[in-house]
């Protein structure tokens, strides 16, 4: 997935983590960051030793969404 072009440099970097129930995308940078729990483009939060890489869980619609629409890229 490549960052879109169309949303300027509001094209952020995220990276798939599995969490709770699902699969989610957490954003590399992210101003709504408050203490030490990451949150997910979705708006879930977790603390970061709850995060493995990206596994069989579901995959969150809301942060899929996001990916497809190009305003984010996920890395590896």
């Amino acid at each position: 997935m490549t960052r879109s072009t169309e949303n300027g440099p509001e094209g952020r970097v995220g990276y798939w983590a599995a969490f709770g129930y699902q699969n989610h995308v957490i954003p590399v940078e992210d101003p709504r960051r408050e203490g030490r729990d990451l949150i997910a483009l979705c708006g879930v939060m977790t603390a970061p030793e709850d995060v493995t890489a990206r596994d069989s869980r579901p995959t969150c619609c809301v942060c899929a969404t996001e990916v497809r629409s190009g305003r984010i890229d996920v890395r590896p």
